[in-house]
């Protein structure tokens, strides 16, 4: 039985000039991109912004990501499972081919996020300037949902979820451009 505690959500770091690629594709859909098991397509991504090219490399898409070679690397010697790697090409600011990346698509899903488990909790300003603000905190979903997969994600979503197992793999190879935060600590920002 999975336990929800060591659940994670699998992220970019935002890094300071972190490159980001753009697909070129507009035919093929996020939700496709996402979650699609096919990977006969080869995808277009071409330079959005950024020059230094990390393990994962965010795009114009939430999350969908490209993964180095590096993590490609992870994911088949830890025999992980819930997610297809993509073919890609990938094109820099100057047009020249960036080698060793391909797509990280989820392929898992569990069931909706269920707003009602979340709780309501004070959260200190944003900013120095700012109020504290009124926040639900915790993603939850239905764990009998879960197929057993190390990654997944919620119905409706584009988060991509993780087993402790896969943080600790990412964090041990010393992964760049990732981080992992606990889903029952996150912000739900689909309750208004």
């Amino acid at each position: 039985m999975l336990d929800i505690e060591n659940v994670f959500l699998l992220s970019d770091c935002d890094k300071r000039e972190s490159f980001r690629a753009q697909i070129v594709n507009k035919d093929l859909d996020e939700e496709y991109l996402f979650s699609s098991e096919n990977t006969e397509d080869v995808v277009q991504y071409y330079w959005l912004q950024g020059r230094k090219t990390y393990d994962v490399i965010p795009t114009s898409y939430s999350g969908i990501y490209l993964v180095s070679e590096k993590i490609q690397s992870i994911l088949k010697g830890a025999r992980f499972n819930g997610y297809t790697l993509r073919h890609i090409t990938l094109t820099n600011k100057k047009h020249e081919l960036v080698h060793g990346y391909q797509q990280l698509s989820i392929v898992s899903k569990v069931g909706p996020i269920i707003n009602e488990k979340s709780a309501k909790k004070m959260m200190p300003p944003l900013v120095s300037w700012g109020d504290p603000y009124e926040a639900y905190i915790g993603l939850y979903f239905n764990v009998s949902t879960w197929d057993g997969s190390h990654f997944f994600y919620p119905e409706g979503t584009s988060y991509i979820f993780v087993v402790e197992e896969v943080k600790r793999l990412f964090e041990e190879h010393q992964v760049t451009n990732c981080q992992f935060e606990k889903v029952i600590d996150l912000e739900n920002y689909g309750i208004r």
